[in-house]
C-alpha cells in the first residue's frame, strides 16, 4: 500500500482528497442542522438536500464529456475554487443570520455542480497517474484515508455544530477546499488520452459514454441497484437520521459519532481490500451490506447507542470494501478516453433516486411517523441487498486482483 505514495502526483492527489473529505464530512453533519436553525420541518431538510442532488445529477449529464475533453487537473482545480466560494458565502450568511432556505438551496446547488465536474475527472486521472498493477492498492489507500479522515470529520462536525453552530462548521469546511485547490494546482498538467484526436459533437460523445455503460451488464446493473439503494436508504436516512437523533439522542453529537463509526468500519474494509488477501472481496462486501438494514431498525426502536455504533461499523466495512473494488474495475475495464463519461454516467445514474428519496422521506414522516418510516426503510434496503447478492456478474468483481492477475485488463465477468 506504500507503493502508490511514492508517486509524487498521486501523493498530492491523495492529500487533496483527504483535505476535501474532511470538509465534506463536516458539511454533511452541518447542512441538516443549518436547515433546522431556520425551520424544524422534515420537508425543509428534504427540499434543500433534494435541490443539491438534482443539480448534481443534471450536471453529470455534461461533466463527463468535458472531463474527457478538457485537462482534468485544471477542471478539478476550478471545481475546488467554486466550492470554496460557495461554502464561504453560505457560512457568512448563517453566521450573520441572513440565511434563508432559498439561498441555502442556491449555494448548495452551486456546490453540487462543482462536485459533479470534480469527481469524474478525479476517477479518470488516477489511472493516468498510477501503473495498472497499483490501481487497487491506490484506490484502497485512497478509500482507507477517505474513511479515516471521515471519522474525524463527522466527529468534529458534530462538535463544531454543537459549539459554534452550523455556520462555524461550514466555515471550517470552506478552508479545506482552499487546501485541496493548492495541492491539485501543484500536480501540474496531465494531458488527456486522445487529446490530439478530432472530437465528435457533444451529443455524440455523450451517447458514446452511454453505449459503453450499456455494453457491460456488471456496470449498468450496479448503477441501477445503486440508484435504488440511495433512493430507499441513503437519502431517507439523511433526513430521518438528524430528526431521530435530535428527538431521541443527543442530536448533532450522536449523528456525528454514528457517521464516525461508519467511517471507522469503512477504514477496515478499505484496508482489507487494498491488502489483496481476500479471494472473493466483492462477495464479502455484499454480505456485509445487510448490516445497513439494521441501522434504521435500531434507530426506530431507540436501541442503546453502543449497539448503533457496532452495527454502523459493519455497515461501513461494506462500503469500504465495495468502493475501491468498483472504482478499480471501472478504471481497468473502461477505455481511458471514455472513462470520464462512463464515470459521470455512473455518478448520475447512482444518484438519480436521491432527490426522490429526500422528498418522499419528508412526506412519509408526516404521514406515518418516524418509527414506521424507519422500519419501511429497513425492509426496502433488505430487498436491494438481496438483489445485489444474487447478481453473478457483480459478485465476481475484484476476484482477478486477489488472484494476482493485476498486470492486464481482464475480460468482463460472465
Amino acid at each position: 500500500m506504500r507503493a502508490p505514495l511514492a508517486n509524487r502526483s498521486f501523493r498530492r492527489l491523495f492529500l487533496a482528497r483527504c483535505a476535501s473529505i474532511l470538509g465534506d464530512s463536516i458539511f454533511l453533519v452541518a447542512i441538516a442542522f443549518a436547515v433546522l436553525e431556520i425551520s424544524d420541518a422534515a420537508a425543509a431538510i428534504g427540499s434543500v438536500l433534494a435541490v443539491g442532488s438534482i443539480m448534481l445529477i443534471l450536471s453529470f449529464l455534461v461533466s463527463g464529456v468535458w472531463g474527457d475533453r478538457l485537462p482534468r487537473v485544471g477542471l478539478m482545480l476550478t471545481s475546488d475554487l467554486v466550492r470554496l466560494v460557495a461554502q464561504a458565502t453560505l457560512a457568512a450568511l448563517l453566521i450573520t443570520d441572513h440565511a434563508t432556505i432559498p439561498l441555502m438551496m442556491l449555494l448548495y446547488g452551486l456546490h453540487s455542480v462543482a462536485t459533479a465536474f470534480f469527481e469524474p475527472a478525479r476517477t479518470a486521472v488516477t489511472p493516468q497517474i498510477l501503473e495498472p498493477h497499483l490501481l487497487l492498492a491506490g484506490n484502497g489507500l485512497m478509500g482507507t484515508a477517505h474513511h479515516t479522515v471521515s471519522i474525524a470529520g463527522w466527529a468534529i462536525g458534530g462538535l463544531l455544530v454543537a459549539w459554534l453552530g452550523a455556520g462555524g462548521a461550514i466555515a471550517v469546511d470552506s478552508v479545506t477546499f482552499a487546501a485541496s485547490a493548492l495541492l491539485i494546482w501543484s500536480i501540474g498538467s496531465i494531458p488527456n488520452p486522445g487529446a490530439d484526436t478530432p472530437r465528435e459533437p457533444f451529443r455524440a460523445e455523450l451517447a458514446i459514454g452511454w453505449r459503453e455503460l450499456r455494453a457491460h451488464r456488471w456496470l449498468w446493473f450496479t448503477v441501477l441497484n445503486a440508484t435504488m439503494f440511495l433512493l430507499v436508504y441513503e437519502a431517507p436516512m439523511q433526513v430521518l437520521g438528524p430528526l431521530t437523533t435530535q428527538a431521541k439522542y443527543d442530536g448533532a453529537l450522536t449523528w456525528g459519532l454514528l457517521g464516525a463509526a461508519l467511517a471507522g468500519g469503512a477504514v477496515i474494509g478499505s484496508f482489507i481490500v487494498a491488502s489483496q488477501r481476500l479471494r472473493r472481496p466483492m462477495l464479502c462486501s455484499l454480505w456485509l451490506f445487510f448490516a445497513t438494514a439494521l441501522i434504521p431498525i435500531c434507530l426506530g426502536l431507540t436501541a442503546p447507542f453502543p449497539i448503533l455504533v457496532v452495527v454502523s461499523i459493519f455497515a461501513g466495512a461494506a462500503w469500504g470494501m465495495f468502493e475501491p473494488i468498483w472504482t478499480s474495475s471501472m478504471q481497468r475495464r473502461v477505455p481511458a478516453d471514455k472513462l470520464s463519461r462512463v464515470a459521470a454516467w455512473d455518478w448520475m445514474g447512482s444518484l438519480a433516486g436521491m432527490p426522490i428519496g429526500f422528498l418522499l422521506a419528508g412526506v412519509a414522516v408526516d404521514a406515518f411517523g418516524r418509527e414506521y418510516t424507519l422500519l419501511g426503510i429497513a425492509a426496502l434496503t433488505l430487498a436491494v441487498c438481496i438483489a445485489f447478492l444474487l447478481e453473478p456478474t457483480v459478485r465476481v468483481l475484484g476476484d482477478d486482483f486477489a488472484q494476482g492477475r493485476t498486470n492486464h485488463s481482464p475480460p468482463d465477468p460472465v
